[in-house]
């Protein structure tokens, strides 16, 4: 009899042993971390060097003002970490004074290629968005119907 209480024991944590592993492995991965303001400027400003055929000086001045940008926004984002529509509220005036610094740095053309990668790239965002809430709406089912 403790032979057999001992054998469904074993078997029962093995099997749990193997939920737990395959739960860990289904889970989310873990996020890195955030990168620094200068890091983000640094691949912003090549990004923007690309689309729009900056000039050393013009990317550099792009530089400065992306890096200004988010050393505030990550300030401000460490003091309204809890409340979303203030942090939003916050921001905007940030992000406008950005886009100013950067369009006083473009030619006529360049502004006119930025205003249509700002476009362009906030479609791709909502675009994400909306798959990323669509995901949220409709959990997987696991292959059975």
């Amino acid at each position: 009899m403790k032979k057999l209480i001992l054998t469904v024991l074993a078997i029962a944590t093995i099997q749990f042993a193997q939920a737990q592993t395959q739960a860990a492995s289904n889970a989310q991965p873990l996020k890195k971390d955030a990168p620094t303001p200068d890091q983000m400027a640094e691949r912003q400003s090549n990004r923007l060097q690309k689309v729009l055929t900056l000039t050393d000086e013009q990317k550099q001045r792009v530089y400065t003002a992306i890096a200004k940008r988010a050393t505030t926004v990550q300030q401000l984002r460490s003091t309204n970490a809890s409340d979303n529509n203030a942090l939003k509220a916050s921001i905007k005036p940030v992000n406008e004074q950005f886009i100013k610094d950067v369009n006083a740095t473009l030619t006529p053309e360049q502004q006119k290629k930025w205003d249509e990668f700002r476009v362009q790239e906030q479609q791709k965002k909502e675009a994400r968005m909306k798959e990323k809430n669509n995901a949220v709406a409709q959990p997987a089912t696991g292959g059975q119907k």
